[in-house]
């Protein structure tokens, strides 16, 4: 009887906690149910209150070298190093109609800030009442909440500690590497209310870069006063970690309608440029800086300092140099003027350098000048050279730009001079890719022709997200034939093709000279376009809605000797990155075209589309893997569709030991029909990881398989 006894104290002695019998889990999955349930309900709140950010990132740790340098000699990077600091100091609202707006009221900065990282507290809302949770500046991937309405179907809850007010729940993933979290959450038992959170996810879960990151939250009725990101990671063997800090205070119940009045309806965060030295922040910190990020503070004010004593020393006034590990050879040498605020970008040598059949070896290089001002505006001139050794032509020109309404996208724009451009003007390869192919494969995509020009434009925002665009070019155009046909090895059965892309007429000019002059207009609407506004700019954030678009353009004959004469409308609806929860997220793009009237159009003014007959690609939503870059341009009219879909690791998750690689299956395809050539269709399968991606592409007409095989492309 004492043995049975004692096998029955063993067995229940798990299921005891604090006094209460946590039987088969029952009262914790009905106290769970019951926790969503309430949630749910109070998952959006309004109030207002005082918010404090801050963002940090360290070096934990740097390789010794790289591509075979070293990193101490190329770079000031050491371990343990501080790379950036960011700190905020704002009033957040949230309203359940319009979501978050915050007002930046301080902000203070050390080293240069990441585009992937959290620059408010409102993009730092992480809500797990929510089914699916999204760490916006981190990934696009989502994991699904241990407070869903399918959580049960992902996770198990666990009884850890019980007292008379509050449960500590241990969430437990039900399968392995799905996107779920693992850790523990605290519920009030009176009102079924979250007030902790200590979930982790780790690297096989699929966000790029992070090997672990850890969610810590505080709430109190329903509202945040703490959210807490811990990660570490590591890229081409730079370790590092990285913390995100938001914490909430003086909560009032409710929203001042003339808090909201400050904002635009898109709007959500508004960054007063005024607001980078005040002393608010000083008084708003919500937690204490460490002694490297006080001393790093003093360090950056120490240099401040002396820079601004410094007399100049040049004829550019004090001009200091940006210092990069290839300055000039393969990247942009700028040099800035912070007492004058002007900046000159000079242009990498290595990438000037050209070769096609057309100018033979060659470079085209420019600088870039800009001035910037208080309020946000800003003007630029970049003059250009361009020099052929083979057809011995120089050519120039220079470009001018005034951005004068920064809040409404207001840009003027000037240009003029002479260049060669490609025939297609959404672009048949790049300029090193050619070169490459024309030297190793002897093979010249590129088609050319020779461009004097004059060109005006003008575009801002109306009302909204309305945005107009108007402008106006007079050019005398001159077609080009090759003059070069070396390469560095002769490849049997393949030799450079005319410049003219259009068959039977080899080495026939594919338009006499000719003058045109023409106006266009673009007219762009975008559905549900939230955006920060910071230092006077408008910086957009991904549409949640449809873009609209219309374009215009009319050849007028007779004015300035323009022998072209048409008429050509086209419209077009597109929609980047459409939610699809777990599933990924899918883009796809609709346009079609009509030539009222083409009296006379000549053949860079036919509507060409973005083609590809290299094993390089360019990745872009509205490009073909496998389509001629001339055969279906036309003169008449056309209907184009592109549609992708990422899958976002949802099946290669999945599969063991390739997990590790975090790789995004892609889907997709494209259509394009018009009167001369037919109908013409393209699907493809891919694999992405960073800037690289390789895709397996079939194309098709009405009479069946046209062509097949691989593509690569890379972002660099």
């Amino acid at each position: 009887m004492n043995k049975l006894y004692l096998c029955l104290m063993v067995f229940l002695l798990p299921l005891l906690v604090n006094g209460e019998v946590a039987t088969d889990s029952t009262w914790v999955n009905r106290f769970i149910k019951k926790t969503i349930e309430v949630q749910k309900l109070n998952r959006l709140q309004n109030f207002e209150a005082k918010a404090y950010l801050k963002s940090s990132l360290i070096l934990e740790k740097v390789p010794h070298t790289i591509l075979g340098k070293k990193i101490q000699l190329r770079s000031n990077l050491k371990d343990r190093q501080l790379i950036w600091l960011y700190e905020t100091s704002s009033d957040l609202f949230s309203d359940k109609k319009l979501g978050f707006k915050e007002l930046i009221k301080g902000t203070k900065t050390f080293g240069k800030y990441p585009s992937w990282d959290f620059k408010s507290t409102a993009q730092l809302q992480i809500n797990f009442a929510d089914d699916l949770v999204k760490f916006e500046a981190l990934s696009d991937k989502k994991f699904i909440s241990p407070l869903a309405e399918t959580a049960f179907n992902n996770y198990s809850y666990i009884l850890v500690d019980s007292s008379n007010s509050v449960a500590t729940i241990k969430v437990v993933p039900k399968h392995q590497f799905s996107p779920t979290f693992f850790g523990n959450i605290k519920i009030n038992k009176n009102n079924y209310s979250l007030e902790d959170v200590d979930l982790k996810l780790v690297g096989a879960k699929g966000i790029d870069f992070i090997d672990t990151l850890k969610v810590i939250q505080h709430y109190k009725d329903f509202k945040p006063t703490l959210t807490l990101l811990n990660y570490s990671g590591e890229f081409l063997r730079f370790f590092f970690n990285g913390k995100s800090e938001a914490i909430y205070k003086n909560f009032r119940t409710g929203v001042n309608p003339d808090s909201l009045k400050r904002f635009s309806k898109n709007e959500i965060v508004k960054d007063d440029s005024s607001a980078y030295h005040a002393d608010i922040l000083k008084k708003d910190r919500g937690v204490y800086l460490t002694l490297q990020e006080r001393l790093s503070y003093q360090y950056q004010d120490t240099l401040k300092k002396e820079k601004d004593l410094t007399l100049a020393a040049d004829s550019l006034d004090g001009l200091t140099k940006k210092v990069q590990i290839f300055p000039l050879l393969f990247s942009d040498l700028i040099w800035k003027s912070d007492k004058k605020k002007e900046a000159i970008f000079f242009d990498p040598i290595v990438p000037a350098f050209f070769y096609n059949t057309v100018e033979g070896a060659g470079i085209s290089y420019g600088i870039k000048i800009v001035q910037y001002a208080n309020d946000g505006k800003y003007w630029s001139v970049r003059p250009k050279i361009r020099y052929g050794l083979s057809n011995k032509e120089l050519n120039s020109d220079v470009s001018l730009s005034w951005l004068y309404k920064p809040k409404k996208r207001g840009v003027l724009n000037f240009s003029a001079g002479s260049t060669y451009r490609d025939l297609n003007p959404n672009g048949t390869i790049g300029t090193l890719q050619n070169t490459l192919n024309t030297l190793f494969f002897e093979q010249n995509f590129l088609k050319l022709y020779r461009k004097e020009y004059v060109s005006f434009g003008i575009g801002r925002e109306l009302v909204g997200n309305l945005y107009l665009s108007v402008g106006t070019e007079i050019s005398r155009n001159y077609a080009a034939n090759n003059t070069r046909d070396y390469a560095f090895r002769n490849i049997r059965d393949r030799g450079f093709s005319s410049n003219n892309p259009i068959p039977p007429n080899f080495g026939n000019k594919i338009f006499p000279n000719y003058t045109a002059f023409y106006v266009n207009t673009s007219l762009i609407y975008t559905l549900k376009q939230p955006y920060i506004l910071k230092d006077g700019f408008k910086i957009y954030k991904l549409p949640l809605g449809p873009r609209f678009i219309i374009n215009y353009r009319k050849g007028l004959p007779g004015l300035f000797h323009s022998e072209s004469d048409y008429n050509f409308i086209e419209a077009e609806i597109q929609h980047e990155k459409l939610d699809m929860g777990l599933w990924g997220y899918g883009s796809y793009s609709i346009s079609a075209g009509k030539f009222l009237d083409a009296k006379n159009v000549y053949f860079p003014e036919w509507r060409h589309f973005s083609g590809n007959s290299a094993l390089v690609f360019n990745p872009g939503l509205k490009s073909f893997h496998l389509l001629d870059f001339y055969t279906y341009s036309t003169n008449k009219f056309f209907v184009e569709a592109h549609f992708e879909h990422n899958f976002n690791q949802k099946f290669s998750a999945r599969i063991p030991l390739v997990r590790k690689l975090k790789l995004e299956e892609l889907v997709g395809g494209g259509y394009l029909t018009q009167p001369d050539r037919g109908d013409y269709f393209e699907a493809y399968v891919g694999l992405r990881r960073w800037a690289f991606r390789a895709d397996y592409a079939w194309s098709f007409d009405k009479y069946g398989l046209l062509n097949q095989g691989f593509k690569i492309s890379f972002a660099f």
